[in-house]
């Protein structure tokens, strides 16, 4: 089994020109002949996760959110990048190509918030969802909070506290912009849970009478290390595949 192996089976699950024009998927360091020993999974490529998959054997990483983004021109020292050269490993990325597939980032929040799914919310991204009862919006803040096991979780309610929650639209990370604020207004969204929510966004919610949960884009995204092996491990038995044990929030909390 090759890298190529992994990255053709990984681009029928989620195909790689699904991504956003912004993004950069696929491999991104290593050679593609090269056989797999063992695959570690995780959202970001830490020195830790690079440091679990030596000490695992794995020569081959596959995360969420790419290792290179954003113009890289050079790669420091300090660099994750280097440390995968260094190493001999390789590295795929599965980012908003994977956030969008049939079993990916959103599909395990909605299931990891023990909702319904009841279809796409925008462009493929975000899912509109119904939970087995009506939350109130502190009490969907809670339920976030406990399911997706977080030590902090920020909700609008706009001075509407008691309003009952019972049709939820899930974007995982980062994922609300001017476009699905506007799909929330049209079908008739009672709530979004998402993370990294800006300011205005906040304020739009409270003028239109949405409610915004922010569940952190780490919180919201960190499933996608146990769906990535899940995937991998089904289809790649003879090879160990696991799920960083290294990997964590990058920020700490005081709440």
């Amino acid at each position: 089994m090759t890298v190529k192996d992994v990255l053709d089976y990984l681009n029928t699950i989620a195909p790689l020109n699904t991504a956003e024009d912004f993004d950069n998927v696929g491999l991104l360091t290593g050679d593609e002949t090269r056989e797999v020993t063992g695959v570690c999974c995780c959202v970001d490529i830490t020195h830790a996760v690079i440091k679990e998959a030596c000490g695992k054997g794995a020569n081959l990483i596959i995360s969420h959110h790419p290792v290179i983004f954003g113009g890289l021109k050079k790669i420091e020292p300090w660099h994750p990048v280097s440390a995968l050269i260094q190493n001999g490993i390789c590295a795929i990325a599965m980012h908003t190509n994977f956030d969008i597939a049939e079993n990916g980032v959103n599909a395990a929040l909605v299931e990891l918030l023990e909702f319904e799914s009841l279809g796409a919310l925008d462009r493929g991204f975000g899912a509109v969802c119904e939970p087995p009862l009506p939350f109130v919006p502190k009490g969907l803040a809670e339920h976030c909070k406990a399911k997706l096991d977080l030590q902090c979780v920020k909700y609008s309610a706009h001075g509407a506290e008691k309003k009952q929650l019972s049709r939820i639209a899930v974007c995982c990370g980062g994922g609300i912009d001017g476009a699905v604020m506007q799909a929330a207004r049209e079908q008739h969204i009672d709530a979004v849970i998402s993370g990294d929510i800006k300011h205005n966004y906040w304020i739009e919610a409270e003028n239109c009478g949405l409610t915004l949960i922010d569940a952190g884009h780490f919180g919201t995204e960190k499933s996608a290390a146990h769906a990535l092996a899940k995937i991998v491990t089904l289809q790649f038995p003879q090879v160990p595949v696991f799920s960083a044990e290294s990997e964590c929030d990058p920020c700490a909390y005081s709440c």
